[in-house]
């Protein structure tokens, strides 16, 4: 599950390259990696930013990069990947039809030419002649084909949601279709890759950089379970591959030399230390024991905000919780509502975190454009959570009365609730805090259980979970990024919660041309039916936040939340 325990604050976008064939473009601006002013929090902030370093400093091109973003992965197979951390190691080891470069665009990356039919909905991707994985191998257009089809008929695929942008993706994930061979992508030879849209969709570039779109080779994957752990049967073909992994210490990776652009992969190396304590990365980093890292420990917040090392992206990511629709009590909707409306969202996203985060009055945050482009989709959708303080009196006395109608009138006979987050200190401090404003408004007693990352997603996959701190980031720049994640089948989903009208909505959305009217329409309805029925409570918006050394340049948090090492140099003295 991409329940994305991550956090930085820089102000990005990934921009797309624009198809000569097709005349679409995708998202705006290129990544930004320039920190805020430094406040000398530490030795690293007492820096000025990398891009103000005097011009007599000389850059190490080709030094190593040493990171720590996060605990032991279970896999390093991109159709796995359960988080930032794993995306980033994908994004090092693998690349897809498009990439995002040094720049931070959405630029081709294996194609060397995208050309798409009048009606926007078949693209044919030409694969660059010299593309090739790290044996040395060409990559081919059915190493794509296998992996897709892998992909969405995997049990534990992160992201697989996101096929049922392609033809008869929805179907196959659902189950009314099992052959996963009719999913909209064939070979039409070695270098020809043909994908069917199920309409015109023109955030198809920003979905081919995700690590569920990248190649896989069928002759390495499908005879070792383990291939991705050991560096002798770990064939990748993005700037980097692995060369070592040592259990519970660190993964490392180097330049590899068959890239087709490896002149412009600046980093020898990516050492990444694994720990799974926030407070942990955030000692190594100050010790100069690594040069960039997240997610931070939320104790610390309130200084990091005024350190100069530190960068947040606007990633567009939800702070939610999500509810075990299926556990006795959570069952009822009119229960999760009250549960949602006790949450004092304005004192969780400031005094709360000790941050200046933006209270949710929704599920999808502004920032996206609605019908044609001309309004933002948070304003033509209006608000769903009052979040001005001098509200939530308000609020505290329609959940009592939902309660009461649910028969659990002051908490009575209400039984008794837990949280379950991660090893993270911003998901415990949340669970915390919403376990006593539920304690104090409703008389409902809650606990808060934390379990080891790997532990707490298998927790979550296999629905041992009550209530669950999660954060949604958006993958792509729309509002359906969001609600997608509460899909039937989709991995961040945690609740059980199977709606017919939010599904028909949904599929209604994908049916629906780029930039519609309907499209949006069907968007609406289905956040409306999401609010309503509350599987999950949206508590705040936030951006990703990381620390980086400002002698360390050329590495960046793209706004879908993937974190680029393969470009970064460092400057000495």
């Amino acid at each position: 599950m991409k329940i994305r325990i991550t956090a930085a604050f820089l102000a990005a976008a990934v921009a797309a390259c624009t198809l000569t064939a097709c005349g679409e473009k995708t998202s705006s601006k290129p990544v930004s990696s320039v920190p805020q002013s430094s406040s000398a929090a530490s030795s690293k902030a007492a820096s000025s930013a990398v891009s103000s370093q005097p011009a007599d400093r000389m850059m190490a091109v080709g030094a190593a990069v040493n990171v720590s973003i996060g605990p032991e992965p279970a896999s390093l197979d991109p159709a796995r990947s359960t988080g930032a951390d794993t995306d980033a190691y994908a994004a090092a080891a693998f690349e897809g039809l498009y990439k995002v470069d040094a720049n931070g665009n959405v630029v081709l990356g294996q194609a060397a030419k995208a050309e798409c039919s009048s009606d926007k909905k078949i693209w044919t991707f030409t694969l660059r002649d010299d593309a090739q994985w790290s044996d040395g191998t060409p990559v081919t257009a059915e190493n794509f084909v296998y992996a897709w089809q892998r992909a969405v008929a995997l049990d534990d695929a992160q992201q697989k949601y996101l096929f049922a942008y392609l033809k008869n993706g929805t179907a196959i994930l659902n189950g009314t279709q099992i052959d996963a061979k009719t999913l909209g992508v064939t070979a039409k030879n070695s270098k020809t890759l043909v994908v069917t849209l199920t309409a015109a969709c023109n955030i198809l570039p920003q979905l081919l950089v995700q690590p569920i779109f990248m190649p896989l080779r069928e002759d390495v994957v499908s005879k070792n379970k383990d291939w991705s752990r050991s560096p002798d049967t770990f064939i990748c073909n993005g700037p980097m591959k692995l060369t070592q992994w040592n259990i519970k210490s660190n993964i490392m990776f180097e330049r590899s030399e068959t890239y087709y652009n490896k002149d412009a992969v600046t980093a020898s190396g990516l050492n990444c230390s694994l720990a799974e304590d926030d407070e942990a990365r955030l000692s190594a980093y100050d010790n100069n024991e690594c040069e960039f890292t997240f997610p931070l420990p939320v104790k610390y917040f309130a200084r990091i905000r005024e350190r100069g090392d530190l960068n947040a992206v606007n990633t567009n990511t939800t702070a939610c919780l999500q509810f075990n629709t299926n556990v006795n009590g959570l069952s009822d909707a009119q229960v999760r509502k009250a549960l949602s409306l006790a949450v004092d969202r304005d004192a969780l996203a400031a005094a709360v975190t000790g941050m200046r985060f933006t209270a949710a009055s929704a599920f999808v945050p502004a920032g996206y454009s609605d019908a044609g482009g001309k309004n933002d989709f948070r304003t033509v959708g209006g608000t769903y959570y009052s979040t001005a303080a001098a509200d939530y009196v308000a609020n505290v006395t329609s959940a009592k009365l939902l309660l009461e109608h649910a028969g659990y009138a002051d908490g009575k006979n209400f039984p008794e609730l837990t949280i379950t987050v991660p090893i993270s200190t911003l998901a415990s401090t949340i669970a915390n805090a919403v376990a006593d404003m539920w304690k104090k408004n409703l008389g409902i007693n809650c606990k808060v259980e934390q379990q080891p990352y790997s532990a707490y997603l298998d927790s979550c996959k296999n629905g041992k979970v009550q209530v669950a701190v999660s954060e949604l980031t958006a993958e792509f720049a729309d509002p359906a990024a969001v609600l997608e994640n509460f899909t039937v089948g989709s991995s961040q989903n945690i609740t059980g919660w199977a709606d017919k009208t939010f599904t028909e909505q949904m599929d209604k959305s994908r049916q629906c041309a780029a930039g519609t009217a309907d499209r949006y329409k069907a968007l609406h309805a289905a956040e409306k039916r999401l609010v309503e029925e509350a599987p999950a409570a949206a508590l705040f918006y936030m951006p990703t936040m990381s620390l980086r050394d400002p002698k360390l340049n050329g590495v960046f948090t793209a706004k879908n939340g993937i974190s680029y090492f393969a470009y970064a140099n460092k400057f000495n003295g």
